[in-house]
């Protein structure tokens, strides 16, 4: 079985208030099983780089065997809100020749910086 390659590709991300980016993911058919992506769109801005208090929505699943890991990019608070608990992806694993089954371990949502409006004191005389 070829082993399968790390590809990235951008995508149309919409995160919790209602902009849309464009994300760079991974291009990964396990993944899209799941995550809502569509094609990034031109024009649109990039999202900017994840920090602690920027992160896209993700969710993350764990091999129960092996605990290994699968983290994948959520697009859409749709796709976050179909995977439920017991939600399995089949997995490519470098030397095996079948996929493996990652069960739900997390959902992560996104966070994303809120502008408060400036404080303005009152000035005296």
């Amino acid at each position: 079985m070829a082993a399968d390659q790390l590809n990235k590709q951008w995508f149309s991300y919409t995160d919790l208030n209602g902009q849309v980016w464009n994300k760079l993911g991974n291009d990964d058919a396990a993944c899209h099983a799941v995550d809502g992506s569509t094609a990034a769109v031109g024009g649109q801005p990039d999202y900017p780089k994840s920090t602690r208090r920027r992160q896209p929505r993700m969710a993350v699943y764990t091999d129960p065997t092996t605990f290994r890991q699968k983290t994948c990019i959520i697009y859409t608070e749709a796709a976050l809100a179909a995977i439920t608990a017991g939600a399995t992806i089949a997995v490519h694993v470098p030397g095996e020749t079948a996929t493996v089954s990652y069960s739900l371990s997390a959902k992560r949502p996104d966070k994303a910086p809120v502008r408060s409006t400036a404080r303005q004191l009152i000035d005296h005389a």
